[in-house]
């Protein structure tokens, strides 16, 4: 357990948050991806000779990021080296045993081919004998995270029980056990199996997860509870933070559909039809008041056709409207083309949907309730999951490295565009459920101010068939003074993955890394340090904002 050594003070905030902002900007971006969890670790180890502020940030994200990855042995080494002299002698000795443990190496290469085959059959013939051999948590600790992906709750929990677990280590089953109850089990079963963990080992993470499990049992003030103590000793965990902000201050959406009328709800498929029958049944069944739809066929030779145009009967007489294309346009012809309805010009908001996600019913108000929370931004979008169990993360809150940044993915291309994907296809935690200003929101859900639209222009055709319009168009709508709003405690699940990701053969990646040239080469790096500047800007105005009155409130 990593020891506190300051009391929490709107002087210590205010102290942090200065000295942080003046040495380490880009904390402001999150505290949960793990590359740059290790980052920031390096960096607050860097600068703890300036501050013990910085020293207790260092040995508590470094504790937080191993108990997060609790088979990473790079993070149970750099948790040992950072939280050596502050852990119990009970903790020391089972961080030594867990890294001995994991010192033997594998071949991982073999082990990842099998696993990317996602032929369950042949992980039960291949890896489980495995499991049950000398090095079997060595092999655990590699296929771990895509054994709970595979969604097959019996083949996970039989991976865990195959392992012959030293009884100096059953803290490490108990808590991969608990991990496997929050992603598979009911909110209760989950709540009492958190029992059997050690505090004194999985502080930080326990904590966190008995905040989060409290919440989705509908125990809101049990919940905020644990999670603003938890906060109040970790003021560097920015999104813990953003999370408490957003539970103490949620935004109000009462009367948020009283300008429903002034919303046109756009789709477009291709091939798609029964996905996009159940996307428009959602988005009847939903609340949208008074708002417009506005579904097209996008020249498909299956039941989409059908669907568009009988679907008027889901919604209000003269509510809807079906377009027919006898040939697929592309997805940037597609959106203008929607745009440039008549009906949709003379809105004040287009929300597009892809044709493939569940909605939550206050869907729309949330999204109508954040714009006007922030006064009318360029854009507002939200959290995008997967749909089945476990439930994982797509999308969430986006934002720019500053040009030349990293290195290159593309032979021969010197990328300045770098976009910060902080969630990274995470397990969905929680840890993203909060509202605060993006440079980008989601193409999945995303709801445009037609302002922006006239003044900025539309999706580039440039970038069809697809990849990058969506990205493009908000970054263009940003140079022209629009702010974007990611609203996270709103939740969208989508079920197939983005265009981007299933991108594998290819064709389809040369498409991917064509558009990715086109956007360079729109952008230079005068408009990118232009867009970072900005972006940083806010965020940092952002923090400060709510941290002081979480200062005021706790």
């Amino acid at each position: 357990m990593v020891a506190t050594t300051n009391k929490f003070s709107k002087q210590k905030i205010d102290s942090f948050l200065c000295a942080t902002k003046d040495s380490i900007p880009l904390w402001v971006l999150g505290t949960e991806e793990l590359s740059h969890q290790s980052g920031l670790i390096n960096t607050f180890e860097h600068l703890s000779g300036s501050s013990g502020l910085f020293t207790e940030a260092g040995t508590a994200l470094s504790m937080l990021t191993w108990q997060q990855n609790p088979l990473n042995l790079s993070a149970a080494k750099r948790c040992q080296k950072f939280n050596h002299s502050l852990l119990t002698e009970q903790t020391c000795r089972f961080l030594n045993h867990l890294i001995e443990a994991l010192r033997p190496e594998i071949p991982t290469e073999d082990l990842a081919n099998l696993l990317n085959a996602g032929d369950q059959a042949l992980v039960i013939r291949h890896l489980f004998p495995l499991l049950r051999g000398k090095d079997g948590l060595v092999w655990l600790a590699h296929s771990w995270d895509t054994l709970l992906r595979l969604g097959n709750a019996e083949l996970a929990e039989n991976a865990l029980d195959l392992v012959q677990w030293d009884e100096d280590l059953i803290q490490l089953k108990q808590r991969l056990k608990s991990q496997f109850n929050f992603l598979y089990c009911p909110v209760d079963e989950a709540l009492v199996a958190l029992k059997d963990l050690d505090h004194d080992i999985w502080s930080l993470w326990m904590d966190y997860i008995h905040s989060e499990l409290l919440l989705r049992a509908g125990k809101t003030a049990e919940g905020r509870e644990i999670l603003a103590e938890l906060w109040k000793n970790n003021i560097w965990n920015l999104n813990w933070g953003q999370k408490l902000h957003g539970l103490l201050k949620p935004i109000n959406t009462a009367h948020a559909l009283d300008r429903s009328g002034e919303v046109a709800v756009l789709l477009y498929s291709w091939n798609n039809g029964q996905l996009i029958e159940n996307t428009l049944k959602n988005v009847s069944e939903s609340n949208i008041g008074n708002a417009r739809i506005f579904a097209l066929n996008n020249g498909s030779d299956d039941s989409t056709g059908q669907v568009v145009r009988d679907s008027h009967a889901l919604f209000k007489e003269g509510h809807y409207k079906g377009i027919q294309l006898p040939v697929n346009v592309g997805a940037p012809v597609a959106r203008n083309w929607l745009l440039a309805e008549p009906e949709v010009r003379k809105s004040r908001w287009a929300v597009f949907l892809d044709d493939d996600v569940e909605l939550e019913e206050n869907w729309l108000e949330e999204l109508l309730a954040t714009a006007k929370h922030y006064g009318n931004p360029g854009a507002v979008g939200c959290r995008i999951t997967s749909t089945g169990t476990p439930r994982s993360l797509q999308s969430a809150d986006y934002h720019l490295f500053p040009p030349g940044n990293g290195a290159s993915q593309i032979e021969g291309l010197t990328e300045q565009v770098r976009v910060f994907d902080s969630c990274r296809n995470a397990f969905d935690y929680g840890q993203f459920s909060y509202t605060r200003p993006a440079i980008h929101v989601s193409g999945c859900c995303h709801m445009l101010n037609m302002e922006a639209i006239h003044q900025c222009g539309d999706f580039d055709v440039r970038f069809n068939p697809t990849q990058f319009d969506d990205l493009e168009r908000d970054l263009r709508a940003a140079l022209g003074g629009f702010e974007h709003i990611y609203a996270g405690q709103m939740r969208i699940g989508h079920i197939q993955h983005s265009s981007l990701a299933k991108a594998t053969n290819v064709r389809s990646m040369a498409q991917v890394f064509g558009n990715k040239i086109k956007l360079e080469s729109k952008y230079s790096e005068k408009d990118l340090n232009k867009l970072f500047a900005q972006d940083l800007t806010l965020l940092w105005k952002d923090t400060y904002s709510k941290w002081n009155e979480m200062s005021e409130i706790l």
